[in-house]
C-alpha cells in the first residue's frame, strides 16, 4: 500500500521517535507500505514521514551510484547491492570526517532544494529487520542519506542545516510551495540562527578565558 507522505509543518515530523522495542508482523507489514512508497520516487524514507513516530527507516540506493566508494560492514568491504534495500531500526550514528556540500531535497518538503554541509563519513550501527546489529562504515551518498534519515527520527530536517547564505532563499521557497503550513515564527532554522547570533555577540563581547602555560 502506498502510504502518504507528511509535509512540512505536520508537527509529526518534528517529533522526538521512539525506539523500537519488538519486531513484529505489524512492522514488517508496515515497512513493506514503507518500501513501496519509496518505490515512487525517492532513496530514504523514515517512519515519521509516513505517520508513525518510531525510530525505523528504508534506504535504496543504486548500485550504480559512484559518491559511494568505501563501504565497510563489520569491518569487511561491502557494496550497495548486497546491502540494498537497507531496512533498518534505532540507528546510532557517529558521522566524522571534512564537511561537504551537497544538493539535498526531501519527500515531505518537495520542490525545495538547498546544499546542505554534512560529514563525508558514518559510522553507524544499524539493528536490521531479523534482529542483527551491524556496524557500516561508509561515505559518499549512502553516509549523506543515513544522516539525513537519522535527522527525521530525532524531529530534523535537512532545512534546519541551510547556511545563512541560502537561509532567506529557502524560506522564499518554502513560503511558495507549503504556504499553509509555513510560520517563520515558528521556525526551528529560524529561531536556530537567531540564537546563535545571539550567542556570537555574547562572545564577542566576553574577552577570552586565559590559558594556562606549563
Amino acid at each position: 500500500m502506498i502510504l502518504d507522505i507528511l509535509q512540512y509543518g505536520h508537527p509529526l515530523l518534528r517529533e522526538e521517535c521512539n525506539p523500537v522495542v519488538h519486531i513484529n508482523r505489524d512492522l514488517l507489514s508496515f515497512l513493506a507500505d514503507m518500501q513501496e512508497t519509496l518505490a515512487q520516487g525517492g532513496i530514504g524514507l523514515a517512519a515519521p514521514q509516513v505517520g508513525r513516530p518510531i525510530q525505523m527507516a528504508t534506504i535504496n540506493i543504486p548500485p550504480t551510484d559512484a559518491t559511494t566508494t568505501w563501504l565497510e560492514v563489520d569491518g569487511r568491504p561491502a557494496t550497495l547491492a548486497q546491502i540494498m534495500p537497507l531496512n533498518f531500526i534505532n540507528p546510532v550514528l557517529h558521522p566524522f570526517g571534512r564537511k561537504v556540500p551537497y544538493r539535498e531535497g526531501c519527500l515531505s518538503i518537495t520542490k525545495v532544494y538547498a546544499d546542505i554541509l554534512r560529514r563525508s563519513c558514518v559510522k553507524a550501527v544499524l539493528t536490521l529487520m531479523d534482529g542483527r546489529t551491524v556496524t557500516i562504515k561508509c561515505n559518499g551518498l549512502l553516509a549523506r542519506c543515513l544522516q539525513h534519515e537519522a535527522d527525521h527520527l530525532h524531529g530534523g530536517l535537512f532545512t534546519d542545516l541551510v547556511s545563512p547564505e541560502d537561509h532567506d532563499k529557502v524560506v522564499r521557497r518554502l513560503k511558495l510551495t507549503h504556504p499553509d503550513a509555513f510560520e517563520e515564527d515558528d521556525d526551528s532554522y529560524a529561531r536556530h540562527m537567531k540564537e546563535e547570533r545571539r550567542a556570537r555577540a555574547r562572545e564577542a563581547q566576553t574577552p577570552p578565558t586565559p590559558r594556562k602555560t606549563a
